[in-house]
This record gives structure tokens, sequence and C-alpha cells, in this order.
């Protein structure tokens, strides 16, 4: 119930001061996209701005928040009475009669429509019922706001996995101010459908701008929908569609600023940016890009004097970055002397291998269109796809994996995850034909503005590309990045529509459809049937939300470690018992932590550290690794690390000398170990693997207790977990 006051009261106070901003036509009433967008943009900028403040005097707590609110709620009310209580009404009827007029007039869009429909029904379904179950999200998304909540701020905390760290935040703030209330993450997937209503407004805006068709609007809206990632990053805790719906507005806002030579409309475009640029990093990489499509948009308006809405522009982007979304990049430099974060996060990430790893990323990013993502028409022509992409490489005479991070396998995606779908078959159907045919019209075409428009996206696409090639390292997961790109991009769409039926539009129209109607109930791990096989065999709602978070396999069975850890251990051990965790990089230690905020004492400790920890005040330890625990974060500084382990010739092999009860093991980015008797020159450390042995604790007063051995399924969910208790404590 808190919660949702909180909402009111940023919502109304919001709504308040964007019907303040907005601009106002000649009968002093409020239209165009403003302010809808401004209301949003505002929420998010008061939710960020509440939590940045309360975690200065780290005094992140529901009453403060709550204070905050009310305050900021105080001066909205004071600033609408004063500029006398403006009102916006949106003339969706108007807009609803226009765009039944369009799908009447064709039918295929009118059969769209109904799959689009169905396809919005079966997203907030999962959105309102589904748990957190994503492997990042329960890592590092969704962990670093447990985290934070328990200490009160959003400084960097204790943890083995640097991603909770030196990663942008902003998104996480907004679940934070929901897991604040709550103790729980229900609801959350809707920040991300939020994201997707913003982009699809943003994108009916900007193609409306330029005088496109209802028909043409709609149908690039629903080919974008209808995109494999799309469907599944809107039930996902992925910001790619959150930030691509903060950079569309920011583009849609822009362009009516330069139209109307509004200077508040630039603020509020710039804002859109910089709180996507605090949210993830692709909005940084794709910058070049989108402001070079801004700087035509104002030359072709302002011609000499388009320098001076773009100056603005670049003034307000820098002010309001540091103040909506440059708090975590200042806390990266204070603790990793970069902004970016640290030197093995930059070693993992960042890009290689000169001028040919761009050109392989380049071609690489462009064949993940070629996607068939819920469909299994890759085993037939996936290999082919995948020797034609190696056949460019081998006569560039480029090795396949100069510049690779993580490698993907050579294979054509299929599959209906969030970490490895691209657009799916329209991607190469529709969106690939899209790019390069809106870019020859142009040419072709020189009378035609909307052409021009519409090549202009297709060139931002390919820029950004560019962007994206030199930015990082090539990873199969970037695949997400392309998407944003792809969102950002989407009004090139336009340029598919056919008017005529024929036997494309019916194939494009098929392709649509099953992807509304059909694979939307269909993904990996979110599937309606064994949702549904869940809810029956569950006694409660909360029951089959936890079933399904902790589930190892498809349908929904079996537990995971965690989960088995904190119903069969921890939750039966009274509440004032405190626990030392040390966890692995890749644990997802938001399920034991989220204990925290219940009435338990869970301690995460690093292994790197653990000599140097004083353990008389634990009632118990836990171990989840059965040999080395790796984290990504590393302590020490390495060069005065003394070592004790060899390494055998080749420098990939490490040994920890017998009788060791503690050693820590350091890999570099070229997968050697870091021996301080040689010579530092196999690269980069960007990881410590440490070994703690019984004997180890043994010395600290504490007797092992339980073994848990966790069988390997499916390789995921492998783990080994050691239970040691306090012989003082525990007698």
């Amino acid at each position: 119930m808190l919660f949702l006051i909180s909402l009111l009261m940023v919502f109304v106070s919001s709504y308040m001061l964007s019907c303040v901003a907005a601009p106002k036509n000649e009968e002093n009433r409020l239209y165009g996209p403003a302010p809808f967008l401004y209301t949003l943009l505002t929420m998010f900028s008061q939710v960020v701005l509440t939590f940045e403040i309360l975690s200065l005097f780290k005094a992140i707590n529901e009453p403060n928040v709550l204070v905050l609110n009310v305050i900021f709620l105080v001066i909205a009310g004071v600033l609408w009475f004063k500029k006398g209580k403006p009102v916006y009404i949106p003339a969706i009827k108007t807009k609803m009669t226009q765009i039944w007029t369009a799908l009447k007039r064709d039918k295929i869009l009118m059969i769209m429509a109904f799959g689009f429909v169905f396809l919005m029904f079966t997203v907030i379904v999962l959105d309102a019922f589904l748990p957190v179950t994503g492997g990042d999200a329960l890592a590092y998304h969704l962990n670093r706001a447990s985290y934070w909540m328990q200490q009160g701020s959003l400084n960097h905390f204790v943890i083995a996995d640097d991603r909770n760290l030196v990663m942008p935040i902003n998104s996480e703030i907004l679940y934070l101010w929901n897991l604040l209330f709550y103790k729980t993450d229900i609801g959350l997937y809707f920040i991300s459908f939020i994201g997707y209503i913003v982009s699809i407004f943003s994108i009916y805006n900007i193609l409306e701008y330029f005088k496109f068709t209802q028909r043409r609007i709609l149908w690039s809206i629903f080919i974008l929908s209808s995109f494999a990632s799309v469907i599944v990053e809107l039930s996902s805790l992925e910001t790619d569609v959150l930030i691509a719906g903060l950079v569309l507005s920011s583009i849609t806002l822009f362009l009516n600023a330069i139209k109307e030579r509004k200077t508040g409309m630039l603020c509020f475009s710039a804002l859109a940016y910089a709180l996507a640029m605090g949210t993830k990093s692709p909005a940084v990489i794709a910058f070049p890009g989108v402001f070079l499509l801004m700087t035509y948009f104002a030359y072709q308006r302002e011609k000499k004097e388009c320098y001076k809405p773009l100056l603005a522009y670049l003034l307000f982007l820098f002010v309001t970055f540091m103040i909506f979304s440059s708090y975590n990049y200042i806390l990266n430099f204070i603790d990793f002397g970069n902004p970016l974060g640290s030197e093995s996060a930059r070693a993992v990430h960042g890009f290689r291998g000169g001028i040919k790893a761009f050109v392989a990323n380049y071609i690489k990013y462009i064949f993940m269109l070629f996607d068939f993502s819920g469909f299994r028409y890759s085993e037939y022509v996936g290999e082919h796809i995948m020797n034609a992409r190696e056949a460019i490489l081998s006569f560039l005479k480029i090795p396949a994996d100069l510049g690779v991070s993580m490698a993907d396998d050579n294979t054509v995606n299929n599959h209906l995850y969030s970490t490895v779908s691209c657009a799916g078959i329209l991607g190469f159907l529709v969106f690939l034909p899209s790019l390069f045919t809106s870019i020859v019209l142009s040419v072709t075409k020189r009378d035609s503005k909307k052409y021009n428009v519409i090549s202009a996206f297709g060139v931002m696409f390919l820029i950004n590309v560019a962007c994206l090639s030199f930015s990082i390292a090539y990873m199969s997961f970037s695949v997400r990045f392309l998407m944003f790109l792809i969102i950002i991009s989407a009004p090139l769409l336009a340029v598919s529509y056919i008017k005529k039926t024929n036997i494309i539009k019916l194939l494009i129209l098929f392709f649509v459809m099953s992807y509304f109607t059909i694979i939307s109930v269909n993904l990996i791990g979110r599937d309606f049937s064994s949702i549904w096989k869940t809810l029956k065999r569950t006694q409660t709602l909360n029951e089959a939300r936890e079933q399904i978070r902790c589930a190892l396999f498809d349908g929904f069975y079996g537990t995971n470690s965690y989960c088995f850890m904190r119903d069969e251990f921890i939750t039966k051990l009274p509440q004032e018992t405190k626990i030392a965790l040390f966890p692995d990089y890749v644990d997802k230690t938001y399920i034991l932590d989220l204990l925290n905020s219940h009435g338990y004492r869970i301690d995460t400790l690093m292994a790197e550290n653990a000599p140097n920890y004083k353990y008389d005040d634990y009632d118990y330890i836990i171990t989840t690794k059965e040999n080395y625990i790796v984290s990504s974060l590393l302590l020490n500084m390495t060069k005065n690390v003394k070592t004790t382990y060899e390494t055998d010739k080749s420098g990939s092999k490490a040994y920890v000398p017998k009788n060791v009860y503690f050693q820590c093991i350091y890999g570099t980015e070229k997968s050697k170990f870091f021996v301080s008797s040689q010579n530092n020159n196999e690269g980069t450390i960007i990881n410590t693997q440490c070994y703690i042995s019984e004997e180890f604790f043994a010395d600290r007063g504490f007797e092992l207790y339980r073994i848990y051995d966790f069988p390997n399924q499916n390789g995921i969910y492998k783990n080994f977990v050691r239970i040691y208790k306090n012989k003082n404590r525990n007698k």
C-alpha cells in the first residue's frame, strides 16, 4: 500500500510539473507528444534524484522516500497553481478514430492488430504474475538493489561479481523503489513494458511528424513489436527496450523542439538521453550516431543556424547527466580510478584486435540479423549462413576468433532466450531489406524528403553498429545491444509497407501472427502451459511464483541450490543467527540476500580477503564451490601479492602446493596465471580463484557441518555447498 501511495505522489507531482513545462498552443492548451513524455521522464528523474539524495546520507528507507515524495509534490503543486492549473487531456478519441480508419482500409493490418492485442494481453499476464528468474537479473540487475536496500545507500558493496558495482544504475534504482516497499520483486517486469510503450509512442510521433500515413505507421509498429527479442524482453529485466524508449523520446522531443523553437523541449530531450546513459552503456555507444541524426534534422530545418539547438542540447545533456546519471560513474572513478569501472571489467569487455577486429565485429553483428528465434528452419540453412560469414572473414584474412570475448559457436540462433534472440525471421525478411532499400531510394529519388528521412535512420543504424564494433569485444550476448540499435532505427520499417495484398505481404503476415499468437505464449522458461500446470499443482499464487523462480528445468520442476539453502536450512534457523557467505561470481546471491529484509543476518564476504575477517560473531559460514571460489572483483594490488602456487610451462594451469590452507590464484585475460616471481606480461588480471580448505576454518573455531552436492542440470546449476558451524556459539 505504501508503494502505491509513493507511486501516486510521484505521478501527480510529475504530471503537474509536466503540465507547467509543456508547450501550449494559441488557445493555451497542451498538445503534442511533450506532455506524455514529460510526465514519464519527470517520474523517472524524480525517483533517481530521490534515491541519490538519500544515498548521500545513507538514509534510504521507506519513511525518507515518502518525505521526499511529499516535498516534491508540494513544490509541484505550488508551481502548478501559480501557472493557472494547466491540465493535459490527450486526444485519445481522435487518434483511435484515425487508427480504426486506417485498419479498415487494410485487412492485413486489421489481422495484425488483433494479434497485437493478443500479445499485449499475454505480456500483461506474464508481467503481473512472473517472478524474476533471469540469470543476470538475480546475479546483478536486481541483486544490487537488494544490497542497496540493506546498506541504505547506492554505494559499492562487497560482492564477488563486479557487474554489481561497475554498471550504470538508473534502472536498478527503479527496482530498488519497488523492492524497498514490497520486499519482493512482483511487478518489476512492467518497467520494460513501459519502456516499450514509450518506444512505440515515439515511433508513432516521429513518423507522424514527417507526415507518413497511418497505415505505414501502424505497419512499422506491428513489425517491430513482432521481433523476437522485443517479445522476449517485454517480460524480463533486460533494459534494452527501456533505453530504446528513452533515446527515441529524446529524438521525438528534439524534432519538435527545433520545429517550434522551444528551449524547454530541448532540455527534456537531453534529459531523456541522459537517463538512458545512466541506465545502460549501449546508450553511450550509440550517442555519435544519434547525435549525427539530430544534426541532420537540425540542418534540414535551420541550415547555417543548426549549431544553436545542437549546442543547447549538448549543454543540457551535460547538466542533466551530471545530476541524474553520473552517480555510479563517479563511484567507479573513486573506487577504481576510471568512470567505466575496474581494470578487470574493462579488460574483459573492452575492444581488442585493431582494425581487423573492428571489421570482423561489424560483419558478425550484421550476420546476427539472420536469426530464426522460435523456428527450426536454421537446422537446414544455418550452416550455410555461417559458412558465408566465415568465407567473408577468410577472404579478408581475419581470424574467426580475433577480438572475441564470448564466441557464438558458429551457430545461427533459433532459441527464445533474451540473451540470444535477435529480431527473429523478420529481422532479415523485413528489417535488413528496409535498411538497404531506404538508402538506395534516398539516392535514386532525390526529390523525396520522406525517403531521405527513412534513410537517415538507416545510416544511423550502420554508424551505430560501427560504434558498437570498436567499443567492446565481440560477445554473443551483444545481440541485446544490437536489438537496441534496431529499435531506435525502427522508423525505417515504414519503407517496407506494401499497399496491395501479395504473396510477400501474406508471408510477412504469417510470421507476424506466429510471433504474436504462438511464440508469445511459448517463450523458453515462460511458456503458458508450464505456468498453468504449476498453478494447478500449487496451493497459492506465491507458492507458484517461488516454484517458478527456483526451478531447474522446463516445466518448473526441481529446486536450484540457493532456494534449497534458503528453504531447507537458513529459514529454519532463529532469525538472530548470523551467517557469513562466500559466494562465487556466478551465484544468484539475491535469493539469500533478500532474507536480510525479512529479519535474517547474512553477510557477503570476499574469498580473497578471507584471512583478514574476524569470524567470532558468525554462527555459520557457507561456501558455494567445491574447489575454487572465483571473483571478478580484485581487492588487492596484484603486483604486491606474493603467490605460492606454481604454473605449468604454458602458464595455463596453476597448482596449489599440498598442506596450503588458503591460496588465491590470479587469472589473466589471456587465460594465463600471474605469478609474482615472473614478469607480469601475461595480460591484465581479471579474476581471483581462491581455495579455502576445511583446516582454514577449523583454525578459526569452525567445524564442517553439512555438505550439499547439487548435480549439474543442463550445464547450468551445479553447486557444491559447504556449511561450517561455529563450535563456540553452537554448543
